[in-house]
Order: structure tokens, then C-alpha cells, then sequence
């Protein structure tokens, strides 16, 4: 018969034990990542563009609706600049993960690409590095994803994805949800190199490009779990909105500038697989949202932003008194919209 309790946070205990009410503490190194690609004619390579991005190593914690990490580059392994080239960037990336809902939200900022689909002799640059690379090529985006759990009772996303629930028999749910991004990107010239500018339709010429999304969205996740402990999980989400696309393509004399709105399409995956228990998590998981256009002009132009992960993680059974005491007071004052995101506080 299942059991639910105010202490499990209302999700039925034959399938998930709930532990946002004590302290989850976690080791992990993560590496996040960014990517233009432009689609060339048939037959010939798409351009893509990618960050040197780097590897972090952090620590962090949880305890109820509030996470915490704070990571570092790791010493010997990001010292590649000879090789792909510097990129500056700012990169923000939230997950909120209640019982009932998935959200991502993501800022991010980034200066200084390399090409990763052609070599030096195909683009015709100087060989500073050992991959082409340009320092003026910038770019800039923001954006967020939610979708709801349909069946909140009986799965969890925090469970693979935050650690702080465990799934302990296979379930999954349909997801439905909504997305917003804006992203814009540019060079000091056009992106696609003089030397294969042929290979690409006139549109993908551009020296600057500006798109904005909005749309519904739905899928299915899923969580096999073998013997109680291991798990596997999958989730993908797909949708179909609306897409103002404005690209800025230089000319002889001045510049050109297309603008159009037509539909476009998001897709976001989400992975993970490791051991879950009581006390102790280790484990592994990737999330990605990709962003692509539809319109002839821009059909070929798609970026994604994605986030690496391994987790090594125990519980402690102790909860923080002052954290319990802000959280009551918070609850009592905005009780209503609180209750779906704070699990009940016992005495």
C-alpha cells in the first residue's frame, strides 16, 4: 500500500524517500560547455564554433529548497590556450528541481572561439594556435525551460539530478512545460571564413545574428532502477514556437540587414546513472538544451548549451536550526506559492 507523509514531502515511500529535510553534501566536478554550428550545403562540412571550456572541480550542499556549490578551474588539467585558443566568458547555470516541477535557467557570456569542423589549411588563418581561432568572435545568451511532472508522486528529478532524494523503484512521467531564450552572436566580420564561403547559403554569411524563442514544450522521463540502488536515467523534452531571427551580413558597401519571424524548435536532455542509497550518491549527469530555426534562410543555424557532472555525495542526518527557523518565518509570510517548493518542517 503506498505511504505518503508530510516528512516525505508527499511522494509515495515505495518509490521515493525524500532527504531535503536534512543536509546533502557533495564533491563534484562539472564542465559546462556552449556551440554555434551553421549548416553548410550538401555535400560540404557545417561550421561550428566552440569555447575552450574548462573543467571545474567544487563543493557543495543542499538543505530543503536551497543549493549551494562553489567550483574552481583544476590546476594542470585547463593549460590547452596553445592549442584551442583563450576564451573569456561568464557562465551561469541554475537547475531548480522541486517535487512537482524542472526548471533551467541559464547567462552566459562568452569571447573567443575556435572552429572545431575544419582545420587550418581548409579556413586559410595563421597558425598561432593548433586550431583556427578567433578572438573576435563573441557571443551572449539567456533563457530559461520549466517543465511540470505529471506523475510528482511516484518519480523524482532531484533524485538523479540534485541528490537529495532517492528512487527506489523504476517510474517515470510525461512532461509538459514552455521555454523563452534569447542568443545573439558576433564577429568583426563575416562568421563563415573567406576561404570556404562557397560551401554555405548566402544567409549564413552573416557578421552578426540576434534570435529570440518562445514556445510549448512536452516529453517523457523515465528512471530504471536495478536492485534498489543503480539507476539510469533519461528524459527528453522537444517543442515547436515562435522565433524572431534579425542577422547582420556585411557587403561592399555597408551592411545588410535580414529580419524575419518564423517557427523554431527547442530540445532539451537530460541524463544521469550511478548508485543511490540512504547515505551515499555517486554518479553522473548531463543536461543540454539545443536551439535551431526553421525558416530556409536560417535552418541551418542551431546552438546548444550543455552541463557535465560527477557527483560523490553523503548525507548527513542533522538539520540547521537558524536555516529551519528563516524558512518557517518565509512559509508563514508568502505561504501559498512556498508550499510547492519547501517540503514541510517538522517540530
Amino acid at each position: 500500500m503506498a505511504q505518503r507523509s508530510s516528512g516525505n514531502n508527499g511522494f509515495d515511500t515505495a518509490y521515493v524517500r525524500d532527504f531535503s529535510h536534512i543536509l546533502t553534501a557533495r564533491i563534484y566536478s562539472s564542465t559546462k560547455d556552449n556551440s554555434l554550428r551553421l549548416g553548410a550545403l550538401p555535400g560540404n562540412t557545417n561550421l561550428a564554433y566552440l569555447p575552450n571550456n574548462r573543467i571545474n572541480l567544487g563543493v557543495g550542499a543542499s538543505y530543503h529548497a536551497l543549493t549551494l556549490n562553489i567550483g574552481f578551474p583544476i590546476p594542470g588539467i585547463n593549460d590547452d590556450d596553445a592549442i584551442r585558443g583563450p576564451t573569456r566568458y561568464l557562465d551561469a547555470q541554475a537547475n531548480i528541481l522541486t517535487k512537482r516541477t524542472a526548471t533551467n535557467l541559464f547567462l552566459q557570456g562568452f569571447s573567443g572561439y575556435y572552429v572545431n569542423s575544419h582545420d587550418h589549411a581548409a579556413v586559410n588563418w595563421p597558425t598561432t594556435y593548433e586550431r583556427p581561432y578567433r578572438p573576435d568572435v563573441r557571443q551572449f545568451n539567456a533563457g530559461a525551460s520549466i517543465v511540470r511532472i505529471v506523475n510528482s508522486d511516484r518519480f523524482s528529478y532531484r533524485a538523479s539530478f540534485n541528490q537529495d532524494a532517492w528512487q527506489r523503484r523504476s517510474a517515470g512521467s510525461w512532461l509538459v512545460g514552455g521555454y523563452a531564450t534569447w542568443f545573439t552572436m558576433r564577429g568583426d566580420s563575416s562568421l563563415v571564413p573567406t576561404a570556404i564561403r562557397d560551401s554555405f547559403t548566402a544567409a549564413m554569411h552573416m557578421e552578426r545574428g540576434t534570435f529570440t524563442d518562445l514556445g510549448p514544450m512536452g516529453g517523457y522521463v523515465h528512471t530504471l532502477v536495478v536492485h534498489e540502488h543503480f539507476f539510469l536515467t533519461l528524459s527528453t523534452v522537444c517543442g515547436v514556437g515562435i522565433s524572431t531571427q534579425r542577422m547582420v551580413q556585411p557587403q561592399v558597401e555597408g551592411r545588410k540587414v535580414h529580419g524575419r519571424v518564423g517557427p523554431g524548435w527547442h530540445a532539451q536532455v537530460r541524463a544521469g546513472a550511478g548508485y543511490n542509497g540512504a547515505k551515499y550518491y555517486a554518479g553522473i549527469s548531463y543536461n543540454q538544451e539545443r536551439i535551431g530555426y526553421l525558416l530556409p534562410e536560417q535552418r541551418g543555424v542551431q546552438w546548444t548549451v550543455s552541463n557535465l557532472r560527477f557527483n560523490l555525495v553523503r548525507r548527513f542526518d542533522m538539520r540547521i536550526p537558524f536555516m529551519d527557523r528563516g524558512i518557517r518565518w518565509f512559509s508563514r509570510k508568502v505561504k501559498e506559492p512556498v508550499e510547492e517548493v519547501l517540503p514541510t518542517i517538522g517540530g
